[in-house]
């Protein structure tokens, strides 16, 4: 499925590179807009060019050959969070879109990493491929293959019809700070956008599927050590009954490597001016695991049921959304599961992808839909799920952003 696109042109329209960045939240939150800021040029991409074509979680724009001196600065500004990206490298090959996951802080994407992790092993796969007999009636479309390198994980779709698209599930690897000046004053660590920020950090990087196997609501605690570049490295848990969720808040939190570390003032300082330095500090950081937080809302731009108030003799109307192709061959389905066995509401498992077959590559509002037969009386979670015929595909569904509907 591909997205349309809200383009900012900046300077000229020779060699662009398009760039995805995913978020971890809606462009909306408690009612404030966001918006993204592209230099140089000073373009500025407002919610109400993105959110009508995009939906909830997708910024998408586009950014055109830079200087060394000068590299186009990305700044995403969202309330209370935020993210400058740098793109310090001139794209070079057209047509590439860059998949990024949002990341809290300011960073410099290191293209020419990922352009050598590209050229280092793409090579190989064409000519791999060239060498298998049969390759492309097996693959129509191209294929998706997962490169490592520099620490990291490209996932690149190529050949066939594909357009080419290299997504990046974790930047850090592929990422330089940006150098830190000197501090001017005494101060503890900070979070940039403040603690409920770094609370909304562990709650993107914490595995859902385990706090959903769990189902426990728990307090987690823990000492952590902020070290002068800003990561955390030394973790002691206080222990919960869960040693699971104990182990996975200590992953989550040496995840992060973007505080901004605390400063003192040099103990040899006689004159001024005063100088500091940068010091590790500890915290206590405390995160509540709570079962119902990992559900978010599917929003009607990307599925409708039909009808919103059924009864249990009601078929309802299933109908998924998207921006694509408007040729292809598409299959879905459902499957209700078991009641809950704790009262809570039933899950329906839906099921869609495209099937192998013609590919158009027009963007328009697509749209397919099946029957599902009436539901016994009670309140239902409907989740989207990746398609087994699918399980390889590019991008998998969120099985946690669900429609929640009561059958009378």
């Amino acid at each position: 499925m591909l997205s349309a696109t809200a383009i900012a042109q900046p300077g000229s329209l020779e060699r662009p590179l398009h760039v995805v960045v995913t978020l971890n939240h809606a462009l909306v939150r408690d009612g404030k807009a966001q918006y993204m800021v592209i230099t140089p040029g000073n373009d500025t991409l407002t919610v109400e060019d993105l959110r009508p074509a995009i939906g909830d979680s997708l910024l998408y724009f586009r950014v055109n050959a830079s200087s060394a001196e000068r590299p186009w600065s990305v700044k995403y500004l969202p309330g209370g969070a935020m993210m400058d990206l740098h793109l310090s490298y001139e794209p070079t090959l057209f047509g590439y879109t860059l998949r990024l996951p949002f990341t809290q802080g300011a960073f410099e994407l290191d293209g020419r990493r990922i352009m050598k992790c590209l050229a280092d092993q793409a090579d190989d796969l064409q000519r791999r491929d060239a060498q298998r007999p049969g390759w492309n009636l097996e693959h129509p479309f191209g294929a998706v293959d997962t490169l490592a390198c520099h620490g990291g994980r490209l996932v690149f779709a190529r050949g066939g019809g594909m357009h080419a698209e290299v997504r990046i599930p974790d930047l850090m690897p592929f990422v330089k700070r940006v150098p830190r000046m000197p501090p001017t004053a005494a101060r503890e660590a900070s979070y940039p956008g403040g603690m409920d920020n770094f609370e909304r950090f562990i709650g993107a990087h914490f595995s859902k599927p385990l706090i959903e196997r769990t189902a426990a609501r728990v307090k987690l605690s823990a000492l952590v050590t902020i070290e002068t570049d800003g990561s955390i490295h030394r973790v002691d848990l206080n222990g919960s009954a869960y040693p699971e969720l104990d182990r996975e808040f200590k992953r989550v939190l040496q995840l992060s490597t973007l505080w901004e570390p605390a400063a003192a003032e040099n103990v040899r300082n006689t004159i001024d001016p005063r100088t500091y330095r940068y010091v590790e500090q500890s915290k206590v950081i405390e995160y509540t695991v709570d079962p119902d937080s990992i559900w978010t809302d599917l929003s009607d731009m990307s599925l409708t049921i039909l009808p919103a108030s059924p009864t249990s003799r009601d078929e309802l109307t299933v109908t998924f959304h998207w921006i694509g192709g408007s040729c292809g061959r598409y299959e879905a389905y459902a499957k209700v599961q078991p009641a809950a066995k704790d009262g809570g509401p039933r899950d329906v498992f839906l099921y869609f992808g495209q099937l192998s077959g013609e590919l158009c590559m027009d963007i328009k509002p697509q749209s397919f839909g099946f029957t599902l037969k009436a539901l016994p009386p009670g309140r239902y979670r409907f989740r989207q799920m990746p398609h087994p015929k699918l399980e390889h595909g590019v991008w998998a569904a969120d099985p946690y952003r669900v429609r929640y509907v009561e059958v009378r």
